[in-house]
């Protein structure tokens, strides 16, 4: 009798255990969803090939912005200065024209200089919009190949692994394909 107990004992274990292990493996409980990674937009940007190319290029022009508005400002400097110093010379009806002359100047080489910049950051602008048009079918095929379903900006991403993030193949993928 001990011994039929124990074979129903054991029996009733190894139906268990095998029928568990067996239905584990022949039908999963979850199944990887989806994949998710994350992208650096900005690095994306900045460390491609094509995108170091516009900040040279802006960099530049900001360059010869500043260089041309530290020479306008010693020249408006200069001419204040005269303008003082003929202060004492002239009337105060005479001082007040000229005075208002060179506001006027002032703020019509402001509203210049102003322009410049603002064409400087628009030129940024169509060129980074021009570039994430380009590496949009790039990064498409690329994300594809990973097994990537969702890609999320990094800058919206409260935590992540560091695996999830694919910025820097991404920009060798760029590199190679964007020229």
């Amino acid at each position: 009798m001990v011994s039929s107990s124990i074979k129903y004992i054991f029996l009733s274990i190894s139906f268990i255990c095998f029928s568990s292990f067996s239905f584990g493996q022949s039908y999963p409980l979850y199944k990887k969803l989806s994949s998710i990674a994350v992208l650096d937009q900005d690095s994306l940007f900045a460390d491609s090939i094509w995108g170091k190319n516009i900040l040279s290029q802006i960099e530049m022009r900001v360059s010869i912005l500043a260089t041309e508005n530290r020479s306008i400002e010693k020249i408006l400097e200069d001419e204040e200065l005269a303008l003082t110093e003929k202060r004492k010379l002239i009337s105060n009806l005479e001082f007040d024209v000229l005075s208002f002359e060179f506001d006027a100047k002032v703020k019509k080489i402001r509203l210049e200089q102003a322009k410049k910049q603002s064409d400087i950051n628009i030129f940024l602008n169509q060129k980074r919009k021009l570039f994430f048009e380009k590496i949009t079918p790039i990064l498409t095929i690329f994300i594809d190949e990973l097994g990537v379903e969702v890609l999320l900006n990094k800058d919206t991403v409260a935590l992540a692994s560091s695996g999830s993030d694919i910025t820097k193949a991404a920009i060798l993928k760029i590199n190679e394909k964007l020229r």
